[in-house]
């Protein structure tokens, strides 16, 4: 083409640049939306808007984020993002987990002992590295560009929140549901405290089995005393500790004679135990139930002195073991309600370090100091030397672990505080009835979970927390009751919770209380009662965020953790549910489906990927995810995130790029062609889905829609056609300003749709923009509305055009692929439509639409290939090729240009 010509060809020009460059340009527009406040800014444009409120799950303030957090944050980010912009005031207060275990453990591993260290000095060495965390972590979301203000955020430790806590915690004792008692718990040696149930996780591990023979030294008119009941554990070292035994009360027993030694046990379980254990023979003496055996009484395997009794167990079956249950009440719960039945006290002979105390020194000194792992060894051979033994072997099973330190925990009987959840159950039930989730499903287990506490155990063995308030006397008896706590809870209040750990216990006495050598509770509260206690803390902290909230969303481990928590705590203080909606996402894995850990090498670093690859990105292929399920992210998962992010920036920069002329206050068009009006209804069909998607949290939906879209109804349609007008036709051709008036609708569709997930391209888009009065950020607008639907019969006749480009498209490939012609615009198309789509040759631009030279309709269809709506045939156009446009014209003016471009050209 000459130059001359090239120079009149409206090419597009934009700054909004094809390479992302995100690593770069992510930083800069965070640092213009924090100078400018725009979090805080669309606050103040929505006030008097309806609520939405979204009660963000606190993570722990310990260590960098991870990809579960940027898919967390990001999924919550994106919500808040839309309701934003949608209708809603949207705030989004972050809050983080600040007490306990991890974090004492990150300080000692600093060289601090807790046990030598002021109680109030750890507590503030505890305090100041959680702080640091929060900051950092705070940093670390803002550079995933999460819409919230972090100076407005709720901190588990701050003064407000501990109070509002301990409030709640009052308010349960004075309805009775607050109590301290003997019972046996998940306890964590490694920990030296208590576990809630949602604390533990389990692992196979191998562990000593024994079968064990206890002589009968009392027995009845069925049982002699040279008969012996035979047990079986998997928990060896309890053995020392056994109280009881116990059998059902309806299960049938065998009396069998081996080697002439008699064992009593189940019938059923006979064979499989004489298999286990190795007897080559045996031989059935006799048949009782079990409550023929009951009142008899054995000798303690290792300790002949010690006599106990066989009672009826209402958790004995004959499904495994030996039908005879070992009982330690200080070991188990079933044990603990044995033994307290039977009028006896739990023995748990065990500290909180997992050793043995020197209550077992009465029986085995040996024992005493002991580790309770350790001591399986020691007890197995005590047994042998006794010929109490009958088989020691080693089994894989699924035990309880710590999920903190990953190491084994025990049932322990130890005096911890409960919260009683009978009370309350009824309407914690109902309130979950009432909620809707995502996944549906979710509602049933919600529900499962807390029909099955009972208790829940609140009281943890730690410093760094909000101190349980109680007192006792110089017997260690409670002494507490609702005048007691009320002052002490004031005078917090009033001192801060540190005050609780250095200053005289009369400080937070009555004056009746006071001059008695009271002392105080050690403990501290669950920091599951701390998070679940925050939507509280948040509602009495900002009078304008009543409960229920609308949303919580975290991962689907929070069943047993903080949704379970926020349920219970919320509703015993208010009878409100925290929450309307449920909505649980799973874990991420890699693209093999692996879990990502540091060992494996497996894990990706968000801010390092946000870093490198930008934060957009991370983003993008959240929104791609179906959450509900584990999410894969991977290399090749990437890559493919990457290029559909490419397509869709390309395309938004070319709309941008055609646009750096039209002002729409005085070129937007009303009137616009056929092709353009069925261009605007796609449009809206798709905002329309992509927003319903986005109202019902259905990301992958939007993310579907939006690709499809940008790929089909965009660049391979509505986009290729219209180049020839953008750039041939003239400046202010009405022609012209139609497509750029349906460019400029296209535009705010996109970023409508991509502003909640594309958030730093969407703004530098709108940056790139060419129009007066602009925001100062995009994320300060709302949606635009475009409602541009046509009528049925109108879509009908459209949907058989596009239908007939593609017949056309079939046709012109073929003819390229039999050197017919090189590209269709040089082509002639023959068109036979069959009947029922006659009117589709009322409709002009269509050689335009379909990017040939010419579109001949005939009613002569031989020699036409047979298509889907029409008879197709191709020729070459013969004629001259316009040094401006390169379409073949017949004849051209100065043998260089068509009739419409040198109409153009003469006009510039």
């Amino acid at each position: 083409m000459k130059n001359v010509y090239k120079d009149t060809l409206l090419i597009g020009q934009t700054d909004f640049d094809m390479r992302a460059g995100l690593k770069d340009k992510e930083p800069a527009i965070q640092a213009m939306w924090e100078s400018k406040k725009i979090y805080d800014q669309k606050q103040k444009l929505n006030e008097g808007k309806p609520l939405f409120m979204l009660h963000d799950g606190p993570p722990y303030a310990n260590g960098d984020l991870h990809i579960g957090h940027a898919l967390n944050k990001t999924l919550k980010d994106m919500i808040i993002r839309w309701k934003n912009a949608n209708g809603y005031l949207a705030p989004f207060i972050m809050g983080w987990d600040t007490h306990g275990l991890p974090i004492e453990t990150a300080v000692t591993k600093m060289g601090i002992d807790r046990k030598k260290t002021p109680a109030v000095d750890f507590r503030n060495m505890c305090k100041d590295y959680a702080l640091k965390q929060v900051a950092n972590q705070a940093n670390q979301f803002k550079r995933l560009g999460i819409f919230s203000n972090s100076d407005v955020k709720y901190v588990t430790l701050t003064h407000d929140f501990e109070v509002s806590e301990l409030r709640l915690f009052q308010k349960m004792y004075e309805k009775e549901m607050i109590y301290k008692a003997l019972k046996p718990i998940y306890w964590s040696p490694s920990s030296e405290s208590a576990l809630a149930e949602s604390e533990i996780e389990y692992k196979d591990i191998k562990s000593p089995t024994i079968f064990v023979a206890m002589n009968i030294v009392e027995g009845n008119s069925k049982i002699d005393t040279d008969t012996e009941i035979v047990i079986w554990t998997t928990t060896p070292w309890t053995i020392p500790s056994n109280q009881m035994a116990a059998v059902g009360e309806n299960i049938e027993y065998n009396i069998v004679k081996v080697n002439e030694r008699k064992f009593i046990l189940a019938s059923s379980l006979v064979s499989k135990i004489a298999e286990q254990i190795g007897w080559e023979s045996f031989e059935i003496l006799d048949t009782l139930k079990g409550h023929e055996i009951v009142g008899i009484k054995y000798s303690h395997p290792l300790y002949e002195q010690k006599i106990n009794q066989v009672v009826i167990g209402h958790h004995v079956t004959d499904e495994a073991g030996t039908g005879i249950v070992h009982i330690a009440g200080g070991f188990g719960e079933d044990d603990y309600m044995i033994v307290k039945k039977h009028g006896l006290q739990p023995f748990a002979p065990i500290d909180d370090q997992g050793k043995f105390t020197s209550e077992i020194g009465e029986y085995d000194k040996s024992l005493v100091g002991v580790f309770y792992e350790e001591a399986n060894k020691m007890v197995g051979m005590n047994l042998e030397a006794k010929k109490r033994l009958l088989k020691f072997k080693f089994v894989s099973h699924s035990y309880p672990h710590d999920w903190r330190t990953k190491k084994p925990v025990i049932y322990r009987c130890t005096w911890q505080w409960f919260i009683r959840l009978d009370k309350a159950k009824d309407q914690i039930l109902s309130n979950v009835d009432n909620i809707t989730t995502k996944p549906e499903w979710a509602k049933k287990r919600l529900y499962q979970v807390l029909e099955d506490r009972t208790d829940w155990t609140i009281s943890r063995q730690r410093l760094w927390g909000v101190p349980i308030v109680a007192f006792y006397d110089e017997q260690d008896k409670l002494v507490l009751n609702n005048e007691i706590l009320a002052f002490a809870i004031n005078k917090i209040s009033e001192l801060g919770t540190n005050a609780w750990f250095d200053q005289p216990t009369d400080i937070f006495l009555p004056e009746e209380y006071k001059n008695k050598n009271l002392r105080k509770e050690k403990d501290i509260l669950d920091v599951w009662f701390d998070s679940g206690s925050s939507a509280i803390a948040l509602s009495e902290r900002f009078k304008n965020l009543p409960l229920p909230y609308d949303l919580y969303l975290e991962g689907n481990d929070q069943y047993r953790g903080w949704f379970n928590a926020s349920m219970i705590n919320s509703t015993i203080y208010s009878g409100k549910s925290p929450y309307k909606k449920l909505i649980s996402h799973g874990m991420t894995v890699d693209e093999k489906g692996n879990k990502m850990s540091k060992s494996l090498g497996n894990g990706i670093d968000p801010i390092v990927f946000a870093n490198s690859q930008g934060a957009d990105i991370l983003r993008l292929w959240v929104a791609s995810t179906d959450y509900t399920d584990d999410q894969k992210i991977g290399p090749e998962i990437i890559k493919q995130i990457g290029e559909t992010y490419r397509k869709i920036r390309n395309t938004m920069r070319f709309i941008l790029a055609n646009l750096f002329d039209f002002d729409p206050t005085k070129d937007y068009q009303k009137e616009l062609s056929e092709v353009d009006q069925f261009a605007l209804h796609n449009l809206t069909i798709v905002k329309n889905k992509a927003s319903e998607a986005y109202d019902n949290l259905a990301y992958n939906q939007v993310y579907n829609l939006l690709i499809n879209y940008v790929t089909k109804d965009l660049s391979s349609f509505y986009l290729d056609f219209i180049k020839d007008i953008l750039y041939i036709e003239q400046k202010d051709s009405l022609r012209r300003r139609q497509v750029q008036t349906v460019l400029y609708e296209q535009f705010w569709m996109l970023i409508d749709l991509l502003r909640p997930i594309l958030i730093h391209t969407t703004e530098e888009a709108y940056q790139s923009m060419i129009e007066k009065n602009k925001a100062e950020s995009v994320h300060l607008l709302d949606n635009r509305k475009q409602e541009f639907l046509q009528t049925e019969s109108f879509i009908t006749k459209w949907n058989n055009i596009m239908i007939l480009r593609d017949d056309v498209n079939k046709a012109l490939e073929i003819a390229r692929e039999e050197k017919i012609i090189n590209k269709g615009f040089e082509a002639i198309v023959n068109v036979c439509l069959k009947e029922g789509y006659k009117n589709i040759e009322s409709v002009t631009e269509l050689e335009k639409i379909f990017i040939v030279n010419t579109l001949n309709f005939t009613n002569n269809c031989s020699g036409l290939s047979d298509q889907k709506v029409a008879c197709v045939g191709v020729e070459p156009k013969q004629g001259l090729k316009c040094e401006r446009c390169w379409g073949i014209f017949d004849v051209l003016i100065d043998e260089e240009i068509c009739e419409r471009c040198h109409s153009v050209v003469k006009s510039i």
